[in-house]
């Protein structure tokens, strides 16, 4: 992973490269912001950049044996911790990131973007507990505490730190006085969720979303052929993962999707609720997670237009928005927000593997209730 495999950002890249260059980069730093803003390819990137013995900024020759070993994830001098979970054999206790190195890697060579939801797939643990335990922090005080085998810095990465729990204060003296040549890189998308003595000994990066030119580089260039590129940028809202997902999952016409279901529902006519469940069923993981998606943006814009009584600067088609407008008089913003729940559970549910059918079975006499409870109002009134 390399800086300039990252598509716009360049008021982040300019503030690394000046650390960089004036050898002022903090020996511990923390990566926040918001989801699908690129802060574990920053940290990677930084990484390979950092070892390389022959550029200087956030360049990289790509050539030198550190370059090499840095990009392809097995530099001795940087070590990995993140998020696992038991495995077979091994007590919780025991089990660290060095069990999972190889599918960690495998990890971040497909998918850099990727978050916690695309790790626990790929690892195939979308029903256990992770964390970032005793025995993994013991091991980053010890990894850190030898000297450097070949490269310019030991380097520690911390994945998804919010995951060290009460367990980060047995790093606050490593990260407050770090064994010379050491930088220490965490990295989490929900910072209040880190201890605050944790925090307060480390310099905070905050990285923003992606602009929608930055999305629109990346999509060009990596799906040439995608017809849906601006509903893609539209529904991603700076979120490169989520763009990315959504492009992979060649998207529908999920607003005439979303429109049968309200219909459908709203009127009760049950076989066209059960047809509408088999074409949901016969899709595909990733389309399904698209049309989930979907439906969030879309009815989280609704809600801002209902709220406001304006259109203006809501991230919906012109289509969307005449749809948006007929459905003023018949759900309202708490209908929009339970059926946006049911989406988002929908998610988790289908995340683990639950059956599909089942769930949009649910869903349906959910959403039929809901709307319901519009008619019958209208009726007493």
């Amino acid at each position: 992973m390399l800086f300039s495999h990252i598509p716009g950002q360049n008021q982040s890249k300019s503030y690394l490269e000046k650390l960089v260059q004036a050898d002022r980069v903090p020996h511990a730093m923390l990566l926040t912001g918001p989801k699908g803003n690129a802060k574990l390819m920053f940290a990677l990137a930084l990484s390979v950049s950092l070892m390389c013995q022959e550029e200087e900024g956030l360049g990289s020759c790509g050539t030198c044996t550190d370059c090499i070993k840095a990009k392809k994830y097995i530099h001795p001098d940087i070590h990995f911790s993140f998020p696992v979970c038991s495995i077979e054999g091994k007590k919780r206790d025991e089990t660290t990131s060095t069990q999972f190195l190889g599918q960690w890697r495998s990890f971040i060579q497909s998918t850099p973007w990727g978050g916690l939801e695309n790790w626990l797939m790929h690892i195939k643990s979308a029903n256990k507990t992770l964390n970032i335990n005793v025995t993994e922090c013991n091991q980053i005080i010890k990894n850190l505490s030898l000297r450097k085998y070949e490269g310019r810095y030991k380097i520690q990465i911390i994945w998804q730190s919010e995951f060290l729990g009460k367990e980060g204060n047995r790093l606050l003296k490593l990260i407050e006085e770090p064994t010379p040549d050491t930088i220490i890189i965490l990295i989490a998308d929900k910072q209040d969720m880190i201890l605050n003595t944790v925090i307060s000994r480390c310099q905070i990066i905050k990285i923003p979303p992606f602009s929608d030119d930055a999305i629109q580089t990346f999509l060009q260039e990596k799906y040439s052929g995608l017809s849906s590129i601006e509903e893609t940028i539209r529904l991603a809202s700076g979120d490169l993962r989520l763009a990315i997902e959504l492009a992979e999952g060649d998207q529908k016409s999920w607003d005439q999707v979303l429109l049968q279901l309200l219909r459908c529902t709203y009127s009760g006519k049950f076989s066209e609720m059960f047809e509408l469940v088999a074409e949901l069923t016969s899709l595909g993981k990733d389309e399904i997670q698209a049309f989930c998606f979907y439906t969030i943006h879309f009815l989280k814009e609704y809600m801002k237009a209902y709220y406001t009584g304006s259109f203006d600067n809501i991230r919906l088609a012109d289509k969307e928005r005449q749809t948006a407008s007929r459905m003023m008089n018949v759900i309202d913003p708490e209908m929009a927000l339970q059926i946006t729940q049911l989406m988002e559970r929908n998610l988790v549910e289908l995340q683990r593997n639950a059956n599909s059918k089942i769930v949009w079975s649910a869903t349906m006499m959910e959403v039929e209730q809901i709307l319901k409870q519009k008619k019958i109002a209208r009726n007493i009134a």
